[in-house]
């Protein structure tokens, strides 16, 4: 028994039964669960997984659709694309082999299987892919050995429609939900993909596109993981879509509102029921006498009736902007974004309110980062990297401890501020030099190597530079003699001169 069907009997005098008053007791301790207002509101107690399986491919082909059309959908890919991945997350390896092998591997189009983007395109173009469609995949393939490609691994990256989500149920003895063979465990263990792409132009309408298993260990699976026991996700833009396309469609009615009252010129109302002549006739009929149905500027339109003119006056745009602020707003914060940056609106922004903002959206930044593009992308592909050298005879088959992956640096608001609030937490102890370091988008070891090659280099060629703390103190004056000459001992490799023995002279 429902609450509406107790509430009537109530009404009417009737006893509700005993059996159901606990219950109603229950409900009762949890407003939105009895409430009438959401007495309409059923969702579905489905598996995250059936959810998306339900939603993905329109949403999908909705979004993308979005993106194509729509400049803030455009815009918010493009966002997420350049601050989750920016020029590329680097990986430093702790060892020359592995580094240079990786600088020519990575850096080259060698690592695409369409030898059309470097590693760190193909970072960007599956960030593009997970925000649009929620998914992407990438096959590891082998290749050949080449200078360019000294590990002999290509990456093929595929849309979410290369999964064959039909494939549910038992196929041939293992367990498969929507295109994913799992193991006993729930853990993927292959996915029947799709040899071209279901919407290739060139497949003809009666061809079937048949999908095979691909180990899991040959593919990369990116997606966003929201629930517990989640095996796929659906487009970034599903929250708002509808209120992108509401907005574009409230702008287009009120432009084509504009566009008609711009082309009425004025309306003549006559007591006449004879047809209007005059040079005025062709604005209202054709040469068969036929009413006119299209507007054009400055038309004058006759209507029969108590005769007067009158001018027609365009009217505002009403409440427009503060629907289309709402409306972006919602659209910012249902992506993860900010509003300033969806829609490129700056009139009220300041340091303070910038700065709360980007913070927060750096800490989902990161949680991208590290949650998701790095333990399903980045360091899988390092590890494959890895042990292709070593069955090519590279290196031992051991992964090299100290392995980083660092994402880019976000820019500063306010580097001024910035910098001064990061030096005085580095000499407080409170940020570690290598962590502050690395916020910049550098390994900490290397920036060392750096900063020491270029110390040689400086004082290689006499140059003395006022941002050289060895030499110009921090208030713009030079150092003591103490520090210059601790300075030029390093830079000469000479020994430090003996001070003479007291003891001896005195003697």
């Amino acid at each position: 028994m429902n609450l509406l069907q107790r509430v009537w009997q109530a009404a009417r005098g009737q006893a509700v039964p005993a059996a159901t008053a606990p219950a109603m007791q229950a409900d009762r301790a949890y407003a939105a669960a009895q409430d009438v207002r959401t007495s309409l509101w059923n969702p579905s107690g489905s598996s995250a997984t059936a959810e998306v399986g339900m939603g993905a491919a329109p949403i999908a082909r909705r979004a993308r659709d979005a993106v194509r059309n729509d400049p803030y959908a455009a815009r918010i890919v493009d966002l997420w694309a350049g601050n989750a991945v920016g020029a590329g997350i680097t990986t430093r390896w702790p060892d020359r082999p592995h580094a240079d092998a990786w600088r020519s591997w990575a850096e080259s189009t060698a690592c695409d299987a369409e030898r059309r983007l470097d590693l760190y395109g193909l970072q960007a173009l599956v960030m593009r892919a997970v925000v649009e469609s929620g998914e992407c995949l990438v096959r590891l393939l082998p290749g050949e050995i080449t200078p360019a490609n000294p590990i002999g691994l290509r990456l093929q990256l595929l849309e979410s429609d290369y999964l064959d989500t039909t494939r549910n149920g038992l196929v041939d003895g293992q367990a498969v939900v929507q295109g994913i063979a799992l193991d006993d465990a729930g853990a993927p263990a292959a996915y029947w993909l799709f040899r071209q792409h279901p919407g290739a132009a060139w497949i003809s309408p009666g061809q079937r596109v048949r999908s095979e298993p691909v180990p899991a260990a040959e593919v990369l699976h990116i997606y966003r993981k929201r629930r517990p026991g989640q095996l796929r996700d659906v487009s970034w833009l599903a929250p708002v879509l509808l209120r992108l396309r509401d907005l574009g469609d409230y702008e287009a009615a009120l432009l084509m509102k504009a566009k008609i009252e711009a082309c009425l010129a004025a309306v003549v109302t006559t007591d006449s029921d004879d047809a209007v002549t005059g040079a005025s006739t062709s604005l209202l009929r054709d040469a068969q006498g036929r009413a006119l149905e299209a507007f054009e500027p400055g038309i004058i339109l006759y209507n029969r009736g108590a005769g007067s003119v009158e001018v027609v006056n365009p009217s505002g745009g009403g409440s427009h902007t503060a629907f289309a602020r709402r409306t972006l707003e919602a659209a910012a914060v249902g992506a993860g974004l900010t509003y300033d940056q969806v829609s490129g609106d700056l009139t009220a922004a300041n340091y303070s309110s910038l700065r709360a903002g980007k913070i927060e959206f750096r800490r989902l930044c990161e949680q991208v980062q590290y949650g998701m593009l790095i333990p399903m992308l980045v360091r899988p592909i390092a590890e494959r990297f890895h042990a292709h050298g070593a069955l090519a005879g590279l290196w031992g088959a051991d992964m090299p401890h100290g392995v980083s992956h660092v994402p880019p640096a976000h820019e500063m608001i306010d580097p001024a501020k910035d910098t001064a609030a990061l030096v005085s937490q580095v000499r407080a102890g409170f940020v570690p030099l290598p962590e502050a370091v690395a916020s910049f988008g550098y390994d900490f070891r290397q920036a060392v190597e750096m900063v020491k090659e270029a110390n040689a280099a400086l004082d290689d060629a006499g140059v003395s530079l006022d941002t050289d703390p060895r030499r110009v103190a921090r208030s713009g004056a030079a150092q003591d003699a103490a520090q210059m000459a601790a300075v030029e001992i390093a830079a000469t490799g000479a020994a430090m001169p003996q001070q003479p023995d007291q003891t001896a002279s005195a003697g």
